[in-house]
This record gives C-alpha cells, structure tokens and sequence, in this order.
C-alpha cells in the first residue's frame, strides 16, 4: 500500500496542471502519486509532460464525479486521498518539500485516521481547500467529494466532519498555496466561471447535507466509528 493519492479533475488549463505535475514530483518525500483527469473533449493538454503522474481521460464529469469515481476506484490502494485543485501548489512559491510526510504524520500522531491540511496563503486555518483524508473515512463514507455538490463546499464539509469528529489536524507551517483568481494569482477563466455557476446550487445542498440526520450527523458518527475502531473496513 503506497502512502498518498493526489486527485485533481483539469479543464482547460494545460500549464496549471504542469505546474502541479511539476511540485509533486519536486516536494513529495512519501510515496505519493498524482491523478490528472481530463475529460476527452478537452484538447488543451496535448504537450502536457506529466512526468510520474498518472493521465485518465473519460467522458466529461464534474469535479465531485471525477473525485468520486477515483477515489471509489484506487482509495484501497492508498493509507490517505488528498483533493487538489490544479490551481493549488504543494511545498509554495519556495517548493519546500515534506508537505505530504508531515501532513501524514500529523493524522498517524493523531491517531491514525483523520483530516489534515495546510496553509493555503489564503483560507488558512478557516477552510481545508487541500486536504489530506484517511482512505479508511472515504470509504465508510462512500465519498470524497460531497454528492450533492458539483464545484464547491465539499471543503466546508470536510471542515465540519474533522471538528465534530474530533480529527481535524492544520499545519500552519505546511504550505499547499491555492493560486485562486480572488488573490490575483491566476487569470478568471471559464473553469473559475463555472464553478461561480454552481454556487449558490452547491451552498443550498451544503446546508441541506448539515440539517439532515442522514447527512452531517449520520456522517460524523461513522468517522467516529471508524476512529473508534468499531467498524472494521
């Protein structure tokens, strides 16, 4: 079993994606592999050199369908999943490396099985826009990605599990820092426009997911479980 799987759906950004194939292979110090899913109606990445990291292509899917479907897929094969924006940068600007081991070691300091995450320059302690997850907590979950979102909040959902289930690890000082358009460190381009375009779907079904007994509460009593030792995967 390897260490870490880095999952990042790409649309139309050809050198975002290089940039994040190039930091991983340039930063990680466990045995870390990276996912790049493009839809194949995406011509853009044709002189993409990716390097280690592995290429899946398939019909066009959202992020929360491209997440899913792979984590589903290859989770049992890693200790933890991490999702990833082709617009975020692991080990900074400086290309520090270690991120992924002391991500890691903080959720096996914790216990074994949680969430961990870094500083992102932007959200900081406030929001994991990069975590690192337990695979055995994606499983019992059945996902990675929030269902009900397309784009965004699944963030805001792994920030809500960690806290109630008492497993939510940040490291100030472990740097994945999100290039996001509102910090004026990447260009407002139609991937950033499509996801404007589901925000206030997503939000709705955010908050839904955190009223339902089935949803939020449902899902922090099996990390609990999980962390708990009481379900054995």
């Amino acid at each position: 079993m390897r260490d870490l799987l880095i999952i990042t759906p790409t649309r139309g950004r050809p050198a975002s994606a290089q940039r994040l194939a190039d930091a991983v292979a340039a930063t990680c110090t466990a045995q870390t592999d990276l996912i790049l899913a493009i839809d194949d109606d995406d011509d853009s990445y044709a002189d993409l050199k990716p390097g280690a990291a592995k290429v899946i292509r398939g019909p066009r899917a959202t992020c929360a369908e491209w997440t899913n479907r792979i984590a589903a897929a290859a989770g049992s094969e890693y200790r933890a999943l991490a999702s990833f924006g082709d617009d975020h940068l692991p080990g900074g600007k400086d290309q520090v490396p270690g991120w992924d081991t002391a991500l890691l070691a903080a959720i096996d300091a914790g216990g074994g099985c949680g969430i961990a995450y870094g500083n992102d320059i932007g959200q900081g302690i406030d929001l994991p826009t990069a975590p690192v997850i337990s695979s055995a907590i994606v499983a019992a979950l059945g996902w990675m990605f929030l269902p009900a979102c397309v784009r965004v909040f699944h963030d805001n959902a792994w920030l809500d599990l960690g806290r109630e289930a008492g497993c939510l690890y940040y490291l100030p000082g472990v740097i994945i820092e999100h290039l996001h358009w509102t910090r004026g460190a990447s260009p407002r381009d139609q991937t950033y426009e499509d996801a404007r375009g589901t925000w206030a779907a997503d939000e709705a079904a955010y908050h839904a997911w955190r009223r339902s007994p089935t949803g939020m509460a449902a899902d922090v009593d099996r990390i609990r479980e999980i962390r708990a030792g009481a379900v054995r995967m």
